[in-house]
């Protein structure tokens, strides 16, 4: 099979391949093997790259037959941004929804909601609420209470 790219595909592929590889592998604590073939197809891209224009660009551990990015080179890229604009957005949309969720279930103090439709109305509130109040104060507001 032959795959054909020019250096700024190659760049973009080496990219790509980094995000999925830190989405994948930035919370683990443990190996998990459900991961082994996509990070075996990672090393073959970073080591695809490094013989094919990228070299500068990556650490070679020929012992181990590793290859990853230059930590260097890693922070300067587009892809460092991407993971850090879908980190923010992430964590600041879990917030919101988490706790409307919570409140959304203190509300109904275990009932069932009468409909799909008043669920979703309660929590929408909640959830607005919580977006406008960290739109406005970020986290300065949002505090931990004692019993």
């Amino acid at each position: 099979m032959k795959f054909d790219l020019n250096k700024k595909e190659l760049e973009a592929m080496v990219e790509l391949a980094m995000m999925a590889e830190w989405v994948m592998t930035s919370q683990d604590d443990e190996e998990d093997e459900r991961k082994n073939s996509y990070i075996s197809l990672i090393n073959k891209i970073y080591h695809f790259a490094s013989e094919n224009g990228m070299k500068k660009k990556f650490l070679v551990d020929e012992e181990n037959g590793i290859v990853e990015p230059d930590p260097d080179w890693e922070e300067s890229v587009q892809a460092k941004a991407f993971i850090e604009e879908y980190e923010n957005m992430n964590f600041w949309t879990e917030l919101v929804n988490r706790l409307s969720d919570r409140d959304m279930q203190r509300k109904f103090k275990g009932r069932e909601p009468k409909s799909f439709d008043e669920q979703l109305e309660v929590f929408q509130g909640f959830a607005e609420k919580y977006a406008q109040e960290f739109d406005e104060n970020g986290m300065e507001r949002l505090e931990i209470k004692k019993k």
